[in-house]
């Protein structure tokens, strides 16, 4: 009964022309190497934790096959939101779908606490932090403000469930919560100051690797990378 992480599947069952095979050989038959991998790693009493970027259909009307697929592999997988999840809509209209399919394996992260092995995990996308990049926008502070109430949010409802602090916290993001030189963040200190143990990310591929800190320590949080192609598509335990 483990905790496993990955994030970025970036699936194209349901929408093929999106098919990451074109970002380089490295992600040549990405999706059969994930279904391997994790059937390798995980079994059915295990849960994964995965931060964002799932599939690459629009509306989740469309994406039948993409769930279809993360249903059937081994285990409870619990999902967040990443930049390119266009289908993502409310929790509610969203477990529907997956009931009206009888998709019974997969839940949701947004700002919830949810209770697995003792522990408690919550999560949202999170975005990028200002002077991360060069050509940052108005738009882009107003939705990393954003992402900042609902890290807050996310924070209450953990203290909701545990306001003694007695079990271990996992917070899912996409966007790493750290800048480019490790250094934090004002995303990075709430999670300090939030009491979180474990911070699973993504979003980050090829080149972008050399930004994971391979001791994954920030001041209070571990910080464990989960992107797809930098796991070599295979689910890591985090517990």
């Amino acid at each position: 009964m483990s905790i496993y992480a990955i994030a970025d599947l970036h699936l194209s069952l349901s929408n093929p022309e999106k098919s990451m095979d074109v970002f380089g050989s490295g992600w040549n038959g990405y999706i059969s190497h994930i279904k391997e991998a994790w059937e390798e790693t995980v079994t059915s009493d295990d849960t994964v934790l995965v931060s964002g970027d799932i599939s690459w259909a629009t509306y989740i009307e469309n994406a039948k096959e993409d769930f279809e697929f993360i249903n059937s592999l081994p285990g409870r997988k619990l999902l967040s939101r990443g930049n390119h999840d266009y289908w993502w809509t409310t929790i509610a209209k969203m477990e529907k779908v997956l009931a009206d399919w009888g998709f019974d394996s997969i839940g949701f992260v947004r700002t919830n606490a949810v209770e697995c092995e003792g522990n408690l995990i919550t999560g949202t996308r999170g975005w990028n932090p200002p002077k991360s990049v060069s050509d940052y926008t108005e738009e882009d502070k107003k939705i990393y403000l954003r992402e900042i109430e609902r890290t807050k949010i996310a924070i209450r409802e953990l203290d909701k469930a545990d306001p003694e602090r007695e079990r271990k916290r996992i917070f899912m993001i996409h966007f790493p919560p750290t800048m480019k030189d490790l250094t934090n963040t004002e995303l990075s200190d709430l999670m300090d100051e939030g009491g979180i143990d474990i911070c699973v990310y993504g979003h980050l591929h090829g080149r972008s690797h050399r930004f994971v800190n391979p001791e994954g320590t920030g001041k209070e949080t571990q910080y464990i990378c989960t992107s797809s192609d930098y796991l070599g598509f295979r689910p890591v335990k985090i517990l």
